[in-house]
């Protein structure tokens, strides 16, 4: 049997998960069975299975990829002069996550399923490790550049800010799931009043 080519081999693991993301965005996770997924692919379970062992693993694979790519995304934005501030990144941010194929709601599903699952918790504790050292390095850079801060207490302080702009970020997803009079443009609006650009 002739084996498969890397590149083969993603496109068909990219196939699947975006099978199986659009029954968790019809059926939620929960209710989304493998043979779902193996309909939703147009694939046989065989090739699913070669792929994947679990459907645990396809949730990790899916959140992996589209919420950790969110992030990964706009890592070219570190090397721009001037950064952008803080209010502006957080912008950027939820633009990206507006723009992603997937629902807020399947984010929000990720997180319940982590709770008791240990391979979806170990992939969202993944990405927003991949989240907290983007945003953290940007901080870094801005507080020692835009922020006025020599490099070692923009170092120090760097962290914290993070914290907080990721803790936005996840209210952001989090109420943009579940409350129906949510507004972007007011929590876009109040996190530019609330995040000063500069910590002077």
């Amino acid at each position: 049997m002739p084996k498969i080519s890397e590149s083969r081999r993603q496109a068909r693991r990219e196939q699947i998960a975006r099978a199986a993301l659009e029954q968790f965005a019809v059926r939620g996770i929960h209710s989304t069975s493998m043979a779902n997924i193996v309909d939703g692919s147009g694939l046989s379970s065989g090739a699913i299975y070669t792929h994947f062992a679990s459907k645990d693993e396809i949730i990790a694979h899916v959140a992996r990829t589209t919420v950790g790519g969110v992030f990964i995304g706009l890592e070219g934005l570190l090397e721009s002069d001037p950064l952008p501030a803080p209010a502006r990144l957080i912008t950027l941010i939820t633009e990206q996550i507006a723009q992603a194929e997937m629902p807020t709601g399947f984010i929000v599903q990720v997180w319940a399923e982590a709770v008791t699952n240990p391979t979806v918790r170990a992939a969202a504790n993944e990405v927003y490790t991949v989240a907290f050292e983007f945003v953290r390095e940007y901080a870094t850079r801005w507080l020692s550049t835009g922020g006025g801060l020599d490099p070692r207490q923009a170092h120090t302080q760097a962290p914290r800010q993070a914290r907080v702009m990721l803790n936005l970020i996840y209210a952001h997803i989090l109420q943009t799931s579940l409350l129906d009079r949510y507004s972007t443009a007011d929590f876009l609006a109040d996190t530019s009043a609330l995040i000063t650009d500069s910590p002077r």
